[in-house]
């Protein structure tokens, strides 16, 4: 997006505990003039609750399988935990003791229906666009289309690489303990359709 717009017009969020604006903490409800895109991981509440934000606003988001996340997730985290432990060298068995199975991982409340409580507050059919990332290219392109973009870069993060299959049992566990994700998801789906009909 800077790219785009220039990197004095972009901003990164991220609302936890305390409000960043590119990775600094922010005690205000008003952006810095100039800003045009805000983007990150937070939820769309958040975001309203923390700042005034015009009706007329674009609201845009990616939205990615439920399920394929929660094992995205999973194995990702791993990976991860296992860099930074580096247990071989130091001799330590933490992982041994703290790991979870992915069914475990999935039915951890934190790591349900993720998607539906960052977007509560906001329904499918509100958004100005909704985006899915095992189309990303091609969805890319028709956002591009939409906002009169003449250049844009093609970014993909967090790539976990290969991953274990999963069996048809534990998929299917995992879709039922990601309902209102699933509920979402379909809708979005289904105007994503619609905008392809009517661009024929």
């Amino acid at each position: 997006m800077k790219d785009v717009y220039g990197a004095s017009h972009v901003a990164r969020l991220d609302i936890r505990r305390n409000t960043e604006l590119n990775g600094k903490r922010l005690n205000s409800s008003k952006l810095k003039s100039g800003i045009k895109v805000i983007h990150g991981h937070f939820s769309y509440q958040k975001l309203i609750d923390q700042f005034d934000i015009r009706e007329e606003t674009p609201v845009i988001t990616w939205l990615r399988e439920p399920a394929e996340r929660v094992i995205s997730n999973y194995y990702y985290l791993d990976k991860i935990l296992r860099k930074e432990l580096n247990e071989e060298k130091k001799d330590l068995n933490i992982l041994a003791k703290m790991e979870k199975t992915l069914l475990e991982y999935a039915a951890t409340e934190a790591n349900r229906n993720r998607m539906s409580k960052f977007l509560e507050g906001i329904t499918p059919e509100d958004f100005f666009f909704i985006g899915f990332t095992n189309h990303y290219e091609e969805d890319l392109a028709v956002l591009a289309r939409l906002l009169n973009w003449d250049k844009y870069s093609l970014i993909k993060h967090n790539i976990t690489g290969q991953k274990p299959d999963v069996d048809a049992s534990t998929l299917e566990q995992i879709k039922a303990l990601n309902e209102a994700d699933y509920d979402i998801y379909n809708r979005a789906l289904k105007i994503r359709e619609e905008r392809i009909k009517t661009s024929i």
